[in-house]
């Protein structure tokens, strides 16, 4: 029971971030359950709008200690989990609801539809008006 405790959970200390819904933990490349956030440049093919401003926020929201609880293995060997750290009970929560990212209905069957509301009513990030 304790090796699957143990496997069923990550934890490091200041992971790498690629973009605004994947991260590294030690060795393991975290993709954010429920999370869906605009992608980074990627060769010729230009990063999505808010896509750098989301990875900052998930810099800002994983900085110190940080653990992740097994969800599943994605298409590409990727841990899909629901993470938190010391600034946040709930990463994938709070990127959601900083508007910076939205519900990846498809996984997460409306687990944040709340935080992606209140982002919504409060005019953040991709719900903010247009300039």
């Amino acid at each position: 029971m304790l090796v699957q405790l143990a496997a069923a959970i990550i934890a490091c200390t200041s992971p790498a971030v690629h973009d605004g819904d994947t991260l590294r933990c030690g060795q393991e490349r975290v993709r954010l359950f429920g999370v869906d956030a605009p992608e980074v440049r990627r060769g010729a093919k230009p990063a999505e709008p808010l896509a750098y401003e989301a990875r900052d926020e998930l810099l800002r929201l994983t900085r110190g200690r940080v653990g992740c609880r097994f969800v599943d293995r994605d298409r590409y060997g990727r841990f899909v989990g629901r993470c938190w750290s010391d600034a946040t009970p709930d990463v994938n929560a709070a990127l959601i609801r900083s508007g910076l990212a939205t519900e990846y209905r498809r996984y997460s069957k409306g687990a944040y539809a709340r935080e992606e509301a209140e982002a919504r009513s409060a005019k953040r990030g991709h719900w903010a008006p247009a300039p």
